[in-house]
């Protein structure tokens, strides 16, 4: 669930359509498709991660315990607690998520491990190589939006001025698919500010019927196209169709290309750029981005049902 599950779509991402192995990422009380148990004749079975930094977030505890029943193989990603505690006794792999401050804030933590054991186990391939070149592409992106660089000079600070007090969309495809979906949850809890994402090319098939509508929800409202560095041309001709269509809407939009390199340098150096994006429109609502208060109203919401608003 939120910031420990999207590794899981960033990682999909990394193994692109061309992967002979699906990744789906599941985020609810239990996992579609799998019933328990799986015995020796039951065929190929699917591996199990379950991510959790708290590990205490109860719909993952519920997939740990589904999982565990059906006994599927798995392996755990967890900073602590009651998965790591269950994952132990269980003699099931843990691999530590040693990190501080809030899940959200965890993601490259969580991408690189996953990344490391999807790679182990031949998923995908990660060389040292595109490591390497990943880090130094967020060292860098990360000295030009760094709190020090004055605005005039820093992209994150006069992409979150023009964002503030308006709608965002964040639209991606290809290996930036699961990207759309971090800048959105990133500008709703570090900005503290409306945001959704969808999908290239799914939304040309239904949203952009919505595009000519609603004036006013138009003059307020600016897609983020997080376009991939090299796209298909498949891919490269929708987001020049998009474009044309948002202008034609008169919809305010903005292309943001990934960086130069493989699809883990584009992560990790679009991560550090759409985070601090959403931490300056947290500042200028003027309001703490580390903190969230109604995600913790909603959790002791739950915990005590008998608890009012």
């Amino acid at each position: 669930m939120g910031g420990s599950a999207i590794a899981g779509n960033l990682a999909a991402d990394l193994a692109g359509p061309g992967s002979i192995t699906p990744i789906r990422v599941v985020r609810d009380f239990h996992i579609p498709g799998i019933s328990g148990p799986l015995g020796p004749d039951a065929g190929p079975k699917p591996l199990v991660v379950v991510c959790s930094f708290s590990g205490e977030t109860e719909e993952t505890l519920a997939m740990f315990d589904h999982a565990r029943s059906t006994g599927a193989p798995m392996a755990v990603i967890t900073g602590g607690g009651a998965l790591a505690q269950r994952a132990a006794e269980a003699g099931i792999p843990v691999m530590t998520v040693d990190a501080p401050g809030e899940p959200r804030s965890a993601v490259g933590y969580n991408l690189m491990l996953l990344a490391s054991l999807l790679d182990r186990i031949g998923v995908i391939s990660v060389s040292d190589q595109e490591v390497t070149e990943a880090v130094e592409a967020a060292g860098s992106m990360a000295s030009k939006v760094a709190s020090e660089v004055p605005s005039e000079q820093n992209p994150a600070k006069l992409l979150a001025r023009d964002l503030v007090g308006r709608l965002t969309v964040v639209y991606g495809g290809g290996n930036l698919s699961g990207m759309a979906l971090r800048w959105k949850s990133q500008i709703n809890e570090n900005g503290k500010s409306w945001a959704f994402a969808e999908l290239l090319p799914e939304l040309l098939h239904n949203s952009v019927e919505s595009f000519p509508g609603g004036a006013e929800i138009r003059q307020r409202t600016t897609a983020l196209l997080l376009k991939p560095h090299q796209p298909t041309p498949e891919l490269e001709s929708r987001y020049a169709a998009l474009g044309e269509t948002l202008d034609c809407s008169g919809i305010e939009h903005r292309i943001i290309a990934g960086s130069p390199g493989g699809h883990l340098a584009q992560s990790l150096s679009m991560i550090v750029l759409g985070d601090h994006v959403s931490y300056y429109m947290g500042l200028l609502n003027g309001i703490n981005p580390s903190e969230t208060p109604s995600i913790d109203l909603f959790k002791k919401r739950l915990s005590d049902p008998d608890t009012g608003y």
